[in-house]
């Protein structure tokens, strides 16, 4: 069925720190696959975050909440995300049939070169799809690269056969319950699926699922290069307790990262587009 006048088909959310050169790019990427709205939360924000938004607002494309929680709680849980997530189902639910939870480093596309919203139609029986995840590396680059994120990072960890992929999850918002990580969350009727409708039960697979990604797939940047993953540690330090950084070596190691052996240009090809939008609002980075 289309979407009622005024409500997006598929809205996007997530939870930012210091991103403001990264923002335009990952909603520009996003918009061009079908994504009409995004409710985005400023966790303590200090870079210039606010200009790079500010036509999207003025344009209602975006909507800018201020979500100053301190990032952690006491237990390390990622609470301002939680709440945040929590809010945006529960305060947008009307604003968008389907809302996607997802980073500003990670890209929900369709490898298959549907439209995002054409791919979710097949879905609506269901109160959530949860999406197998690409881990990409620094792909060799020590230091910022100019340029896009998506013709920059090449190189991902390589696809096991026994894999189970951390999956993120796209909600009907008037169906949660509750924000369980921030990959699942408990829904008040039924489970959610995966893009071959297996059924996801997020009680007992919270953050991962065998993998499945010919019509849906996220790519995800954590590090980018060296210098950012090494800044991006030290703003997780400054976030929450210094423990929670201590406990998590396979996702913040201190050593350099290694080279990933899976070179994977699939999202190259939509670099002109994103870099075409971005020119037009004069946002193209160097």
């Amino acid at each position: 069925m289309p979407p009622e006048p005024g409500r997006a088909y598929l809205a996007a959310c997530t939870i930012y720190r210091q991103d403001a050169e990264y923002l335009a790019e990952w909603i520009e990427f996003h918009r061009l696959g079908g994504v009409e709205r995004f409710f985005l939360y400023d966790n303590g924000s200090t870079d210039d975050h606010r200009d790079v938004l500010a036509p999207y607002v003025e344009e209602g494309i975006v909507t800018q909440h201020d979500w100053p929680t301190p990032f952690r709680g006491h237990n390390g849980r990622p609470m301002a995300l939680f709440s945040a997530f929590e809010h945006c189902a529960g305060a947008h639910r009307d604003d968008a049939r389907w809302i996607a939870f997802l980073d500003v480093d990670e890209f929900l596309f369709s490898p298959a070169g549907e439209r995002l919203p054409e791919v979710m139609r097949d879905y609506e029986r269901f109160p959530g799809v949860v999406v197998s995840r690409a881990e990409f590396g620094s792909s060799g680059h020590v230091s910022k690269p100019d340029g896009l994120v998506i013709e920059n990072y090449l190189e991902r960890r390589p696809l096991k056969p026994d894999d189970r992929l951390v999956y993120k999850s796209i909600v009907e918002p008037g169906q949660v319950a509750r924000c369980l990580t921030a990959h699942s969350f408990r829904y008040r009727d039924g489970v959610p699926v995966d893009e071959e409708m297996r059924p996801i039960d997020p009680l007992k697979n919270l953050t991962r699922k065998p993998p499945a990604w010919e019509r849906l797939r996220i790519h995800h940047y954590f590090t980018k290069s060296e210098e950012e993953r090494m800044r991006k540690a030290e703003l997780w330090r400054d976030s929450g307790p210094a423990t929670t950084v201590l406990r998590a070596p396979r996702m913040l190691p201190s050593a350099p990262l290694p080279r990933l052996t899976e070179r994977d240009e699939t999202l190259v090809a939509h670099a002109p587009a994103v870099r075409a939008a971005l020119a037009r609002r004069g946002l193209l980075p160097s």
